[in-house]
Formats: structure tokens, sequence, C-alpha cells
């Protein structure tokens, strides 16, 4: 009888070790007081311990160092997940994020399958895991992927970090975004943008492929709404399902955005699951319910001394290569670059995104007011990248650029934009539905770095005189100052001060939008946490065409091009839409047709009856502008073989201008509206 229960008590035991999880993902979301539910961290010496951090590589974290009231010291500390039994798995891999900044030992990652739990984990015995790691004192979020699980999966693992410092030398640690997934899954993309369509409507189908080999119960691919799937581009859906015949065997699938809200812009995550099991791999969307004709996609990219392989300490070609794929996904209408150093990879980047798009490139920089200084062909330069099917160039020069040499004093213009990189402004004549059109003046701006309080009072004083300068040259213009401001719209980086140099701006007729209290927990510069350098302001007149939140931060190039920080640039992109809703032209207008060849009753309430002294065919077009030329009413092809009225509910009394454009005839006259 005794011998019955102890089989029955070892087997009661030996469910309870088989009944652990099966999945590890922790993104340590709930680490704000105390670690994670099932995870434990273990002193062996030392009086400092792994601890919650507000500083994760996305939102909450962990963090060790061995450094605390002044000195270093010796530490042995453990971080160590929860028992989990990945025997389901055809090739578990771990990844994990990290971030290390001064001198210390690298933390080792181990595993073990007879650790108690609980106690002093030098009692059991840990395999060493070849996990990549950052360098010392590298201070940037490094992920450390592709470790290979397989030879420990049969029994149930605990997973730890542990951590050392001596009494010279202690390094802080960050851990973050702990992940086991199964590792045989092959996804052709990693970012797709599904493009843009009016609510209600769905775009045109993208698609992609993946190959998933090994033992499979159940394969699952979830997507979000408004984003759906199809295997056959004909019925879709939030989830498509496949089982055990797709091993081996390549699959397509098709992906689009089918909006019920108007004026968004959609970003999220397509998902693989496995038996069960969440897949590492993950495949990012961006898709938007902004009709194309009406919208004007503005990016925004400190591109890190692009073109010089030794002051970005980078493969130029790669980066080349990778700005290239970035910009292709994205499909900006316009790129505002700064960094620039070599003008021919700008133009091999412009060749690679097709015939549609040219560039221009800033013929002054820091210490170079012309491309004939000796400066100019090492120094970083801003740019801009347009689409010519939307934008058309209409002049391009430096803001206060006229002012040197005559004015070289401590708060001269010259000396506030960084010695000469003055901001360059680019008038871009957008490209509306129907023949419409409207003007943007954008100014792109590289200001001085660092974080001293000098480098605060350039920034300040350029930031005044650019404003002063834009107002004076633009006045009612739709303005957009955009590029690295390095520093805050909202706050500053400079220790001991509290307002940002760009106040100025702010308070005289610019709105941000890339505020650092509607990012939380965001950054523009890789490496670093709450740090908005790279942003957009724009006149109160285009905040009007700015769709709410329609401005991201494009940090998903930090997942899905490989080695992002080393290879390509320490700033993320920064992408903006502007939808214009009507066409709100301005012209000179000189009334030179006091003769002109049709009438109108005048003075008139705000319905527009057309009489013509002669024919105007089908193509003529009727414009209806305001006294500055801003046009308020536009129509295309119509015919006055007969008289005609139009009715323009939003005029209000007062003077306006009638345009009829046929050919190469075109008659404008007054019209007094009561």
């Amino acid at each position: 009888m005794k011998k019955y229960y102890v089989v029955m008590l070892l087997s009661v035991l030996m469910n309870v070790s088989i009944a652990q999880p099966t999945t590890l993902h922790e993104d340590f979301a709930t680490c704000v007081s105390a670690i994670p539910t099932g995870w434990q961290k273990y002193s062996v010496s030392g009086s400092d311990s792994w601890q919650c951090s507000s500083s994760g590589q996305s939102g909450n974290g962990t963090s060790m160092s061995g450094y605390s009231g002044g000195s270093n010291h010796t530490n042995e500390d453990w971080l160590i997940s929860p028992l989990t039994d990945f025997h389901l798995y055809n090739n578990p891999m771990l990844s994990f994020w990290c971030r290390t900044k001064y001198s210390g030992p690298l933390i080792q990652v181990l595993v073990s399958s007879n650790y108690t739990g609980g106690g002093d984990p030098n009692l059991a015995t840990w395999n060493s895991l070849p996990a990549v790691l950052p360098t010392v004192n590298s201070d940037v979020w490094f992920l450390s992927d592709n470790i290979n699980l397989s030879s420990f999966k049969n029994q149930p693992l605990y997973i730890a970090f542990k951590y050392t410092s001596t009494s010279s030398v202690a390094a802080t640690w960050r851990i973050d975004e702990v992940n086991v997934a199964d590792g045989n899954l092959a996804v052709s993309k990693k970012f797709i943008n599904v493009g843009q369509t009016n609510a209600g409507n769905f775009t045109l189908s993208s698609s992609f492929n993946f190959t998933m080999n090994g033992s499979i119960t159940n394969f699952t691919i979830d997507i979000p709404a408004p984003f759906e799937l199809s295997k056959d581009n004909s019925s879709f859906s939030n989830q498509l399902n496949y089982s055990s015949a797709i091993s081996g065997v390549a699959q397509t699938v098709y992906v689009r955005v089918h909006p019920t809200v108007a004026d968004k812009v959609y970003r999220n995550q397509l998902t693989f699951s496995l038996n069960g099991n969440l897949l590492a791999e993950k495949l990012f969307l961006l898709g938007t319910s902004l009709p194309d004709h009406q919208t004007l996609r503005v990016y925004n990219w400190n591109m890190r001394w692009f073109g010089d392989p030794s002051s970005c300490a980078c493969d130029t070609n790669q980066a080349r290569l990778n700005a290239i794929q970035i910009m292709k996904d994205i499909e900006a209408d316009i790129y505002c670059l700064q960094e620039i150093v070599n003008p021919v990879q700008i133009a091999n980047i412009t060749a690679a995104l097709g015939p549609k798009y040219q560039y221009v490139v800033s013929p002054f920089c820091s210490f170079a007011t012309s491309t004939s200084g000796s400066s100019y062909g090492s120094g970083q330069k801003l740019a801009y990248i347009f689409n010519t099917d939307k934008i058309e160039n209409a002049g391009t020069f430096g803001l206060l650029a006229s002012t040197y040499p005559s004015d070289t004093a401590s708060n001269s213009a010259y000396y506030c934009f960084s010695s000469g990189r003055f901001p360059y402004i680019f008038k871009a004549k957008i490209k509306l539905a129907g023949g419409a059109s409207d003007t943007v003046i954008f100014s792109n701006i590289h200001a001085k770095a660092l974080g001293d309080v000098t480098s605060y009072n350039r920034r300040q004083c350029a930031a005044t005189k650019m404003t002063d300068s834009l107002n004076a040259l633009f006045p009612g213009k739709k303005i957009i100052v955009l590029g690295d401001y390095n520093d805050f719209l909202e706050g500053t980086d400079v220790s001991g001060l509290t307002v940002t140099p760009y106040k100025y701006i702010l308070d005289h007729g610019f709105n941000g939008i890339t505020l650092p209290s509607h990012y939380l927990n965001q950054t523009t510069f890789v490496g670093s946490a709450n740090t908005i350098f790279d942003n957009v302001a724009c006149t109160s007149n285009l905040m009007s065409v700015y769709p709410d939140s329609s401005c991201f931060i494009f940090n998903e190039v930090e997942s899905y091009i490989p080695d992002y920080v080393a290879s390509t640039s320490d700033h993320l992109p920064v992408m903006s839409y502007f939808k214009f809703n009507f066409p709100t032209e301005t012209r000179d207008i000189q009334l030179t047709n006091s003769n002109a060849n049709f009438n109108f009753p005048n003075p008139s309430s705000n319905t527009l009856s057309l009489f013509a002294n002669e024919n105007y065919q089908q193509q003529t077009e009727l414009n209806v502008y305001d006294i500055t030329g801003h046009r308020l009413f536009h129509l295309e092809q119509i015919s006055l073989l007969h008289n005609s009225s139009f009715h323009i509910a939003s005029l209000h009394s007062g003077f306006y201008l009638v345009e009829l454009k046929s050919g190469n005839k075109s008659a404008i006259k007054k019209w007094m509206v009561n």
C-alpha cells in the first residue's frame, strides 16, 4: 500500500514538473516596483541587484549596475527566467534586447535544466549560450538573437543573465524583450506599405511569401483591423490558418487595408504562430485612409555623415542601399534630409527611387558659403528629394545666407546657424487633384549640436532670426520648419535650463507637431531615451490640413534594417501627412484684361451667373480668388456656350476676382459679393 502511494506521489510530482509554461515572451511592461511574476533575481555577492527600469528598449525594462554611493562594488547578480518547457518547438531560438554603458565585464547568458529555483544558482549546472553582445560602453540598444536552444529543449529550462562587477569597473546593463520563438520560418519581407485609400474602400493588395519547415499541427497568421489577409487575393479576413501540408512549401499571402475611419494613419504588425506558440518573426505594416490625390507625405531624416565612410564609421555603400530600401518603403512625396556629405550618393538614391524623383542639395554648409569653399566637400549639407508628380520646385535658397560676410558677430545668423549651416528653403508648388495646386515653404534645418549653454544660446538665436525672416518673406503662406533641431520643442536637453530654445517659433505663428508630450517614451536619436531632436513645426494654416496624429517616428527601421545604428544612421526618420481638402493656390494677379469677353451681374450674391460675349468651349477653366490671390473655387472643362450659374457657398461679402482660362487665353474681372 505504501508502495502504491509512493508511485502515485511520484506520478503527481512528474505531472507538476511537466505542467510548465510552454512559451517565453517577457517585455517587462509590468516591471515597475518588482520584477514580473515567475522571474527571480538572486544576489550572490554585493549589495546591488537587478531592478526595474522605466528606460527599456520599449517602455519598461530591467537594469543592473555595480556602481552606487559614488563608487564601484564587487557584485555577482543573476536575473533568472521562469522554468519553461520548449519541447513543442522545432527549433527554439532565444532573442533579447540589451544595452551597456561604462567599462566592466560582459554579462553571461546561461541555461540550466537542474536549477531548483529560489536558491544559489551556483549550486546548479549552467551552460553558456553563444549570445552576441554589444561593445563595452557602446550605450545603444542591441538585439542579440538567433541563440539556438535546440540541444536543451528536451527538458524544462531556466534562462539566466549573470552580471559581475569589481571595485575597479562596474558597467550598467539593461535587458528587455526576452523572447523564445521557433526558428524555422522564412518570410520574404519585413515591412509592407499597403498604401492609401478613402475610408470605406480598400487598397490594392500587396503580397509576401513565407516558408515554414518542420512539424506543423497548426500554423496561423494574424493581422489587426483594418488590415486584412488573403490566400487567394479574393477572400480577405484577419486570420489565415494552415495545416501540416504547407511544411517546406512556399506560400503567398496578400495584404490590404480596409479602413472605416477617414484621415487616419495605421501602423501595426502581422504575427505568426506555430502550434499555439507566437513566433519571433513579425511583418510591420503601414496604411492610411488619406486619399493619395489630396495628400502630401513629408519625410524628415538625419542620415549621419551620409557618404563619408570615416565620419559615419560605416560601409557607405550599405548605408546607401539601406536608405534606398527605407525610402522606397515609406513612399514619401518629399524627403527632407540632413548631414549629407557626398551629393553623388543622394543622386544615386534619387535614381533608384525612379524617374519621377529629383533632388537638390544645399550649395553651402558650415564654414563654406558656396560650393567652392574649402570645407564644402567634407561638410554636412542639407538636401531634398521630391516627387515631381506631386511637387514642382519653385525655388531654393539659403535663408539669411546673404547676411554673410557683413555680419559675423557672435549673435549673427552665420554664427547662430553652426557657422554657415543656414536653413535650406524649398518653395514647393503642390499639385493636387483636378489641376488644383497650393504652395508650401519648407525650411530644412540642422541646428547647432551639443548640450552646453553656449550651444543652446546659438540654437535660440537661430530660431529667432529664422522665424522673423520666414514671417517677413512669406506672410500668410504655409510653412513647415523641419529637420534636426538638436533639442526639444518642449523643455530642453541642456542641464540647468527648462525652456525650449525654440519658444520664439512657437510664440510667433508656428505650431509644434513633434511635442515630447505627444510622443511619450519615444526617441528620434537612437541609443537615447525620450529624446525627440528631429522635429516638425508648421504655421497655423497648415495645421488645418494636418490630420490629428498623422505624424510618427519610423522606429520600425531598427527592427528590420540589420544593425541599423551601425550600418545606417543614429537618427530615426519622422513621417508626417498633410491633407489638402480644397485648392488654395496663391497667385500674383494683374488685371490686364479690362475688355474681358465675359460678364456677370456685379455686385451680386455668392451665385456667379456668367454669360460670355464669345463661345468658351469644353476646355474652359473657371477660378475664383480672394483679393490676396488665394484660390477659393475651381472648375475644369466647363462650357459657356450658354449662360451658366455657379453657387459658391463659402464666400462672404467683399471683393473677389473671377478668371476664365481657355487655351492660351486668360481673362480676369473684379466681382463684388454683397
